[in-house]
C-alpha cells in the first residue's frame, strides 16, 4: 500500500518490485489483491501513461510504446492506450513542437532548405515520430506562415 501512495504501478512492475522484498508468491498474492480492490488496473494506468507521454513529454507512438514497455506493461495493453491517439493528433503535436523549439531553426531568413531541415527532423525521429507525421506538420507549418505573410 505504501508503494501505491505515492504513484500508480501496472501489475507486472508491482509483482516486480514486491518481489525484490518478499517472495514471488506473497507478491502475486498481494497484487492480486490491489487487483481485486481496485487499487491496480494496468488499463487505467496505460491510458494515464500515453496521456502523460504524448501530450506533456510530447513523445511519439514509438517511444511512448517503448517507455510504457519499460514500466512492464503488456503489448496489447499499450497498443489499446497509444491506439486512441491518431494521426491528425501526432501531427498537432508536431506542430506545437515545430512552433515552440524548433522555430528559429527552420523558419529564419535563408533557412528554407531540405538540408537545414534535416536536423529538426532527425530531432522529431527520435522522439518518436513517424517520418510521414513529421512531414505532413511541417507542410502544416509551413502553409500557416505563408497564410501568415499574405
Amino acid at each position: 500500500m505504501r508503494l501505491l501512495g505515492g504513484r500508480d504501478y501496472g501489475r507486472n512492475e508491482l509483482a516486480a518490485k514486491l518481489s525484490e522484498r518478499f517472495s514471488h508468491e506473497e507478491a502475486d498474492a498481494a497484487v492480486e489483491a490491489m487487483c481485486e480492490y481496485g487499487y491496480v488496473n494496468d488499463t487505467r494506468y496505460a491510458d494515464k501513461l500515453a496521456a502523460k507521454y504524448i501530450t506533456v513529454n510530447r513523445y511519439g507512438k514509438s517511444r511512448a510504446a517503448l517507455m510504457m514497455r519499460q514500466k512492464l506493461l503488456d503489448p496489447e495493453t499499450i497498443r489499446g492506450a497509444l491506439g486512441k491517439y491518431d494521426r491528425e493528433d501526432m501531427t498537432a503535436e508536431i506542430a506545437v513542437l515545430l512552433r515552440k523549439k524548433y522555430y528559429d531553426r527552420l523558419f529564419l531568413e535563408g533557412m528554407e532548405g531540405k538540408k537545414e531541415s534535416q536536423p529538426v527532423v532527425a530531432a522529431l525521429a527520435r522522439r518518436g515520430y513517424g517520418l510521414t507525421d513529421i512531414k505532413a506538420a511541417l507542410r502544416e507549418v509551413m502553409s500557416g506562415l505563408d497564410n501568415e505573410e499574405e
